[in-house]
């Protein structure tokens, strides 16, 4: 089972803001609102989709970033929830309001 872990700092740095796995059909707040501004995936599994919204009640109204991943990795880094790209490992699509890195309120992961 892999895990996803939420960080307060850019390119997976500073304090851990959240630990989970990568199951799906979760849908929950993070524990420290208003925090997250990157992700590390380590071994989460080929599929997985991980959305992160400003919104709290996960609308898409405000910003939001959908991550898929393409292909696992023993740790992949999300630096950024603010720029779309894509590569082997992941797909990632932001959708800019007023920026979302630090201002995540809501994860989903299925």
């Amino acid at each position: 089972m892999g895990q996803i872990v939420f960080y307060e700092g850019n390119g997976g740095s500073q304090n851990i803001v959240h630990t989970i796995d990568d199951s799906p059909g979760q849908d929950f707040h993070l524990r420290q609102n208003d925090e997250a501004r990157s992700v590390k995936l380590l071994n989460v599994r080929q599929g997985c989709f991980i959305e992160v919204f400003d919104h709290p009640e996960g609308q898409r109204s405000d910003d939001f970033c959908v991550i898929e991943v393409r292909r696992s990795s023993s740790e992949y880094t999300v630096n950024t929830f603010e720029r779309s790209y894509d590569d082997e490992y992941v797909i990632v699509s932001y959708a800019n309001n007023n920026g979302l890195d630090g201002k995540v309120s809501r994860v989903r992961v299925n």
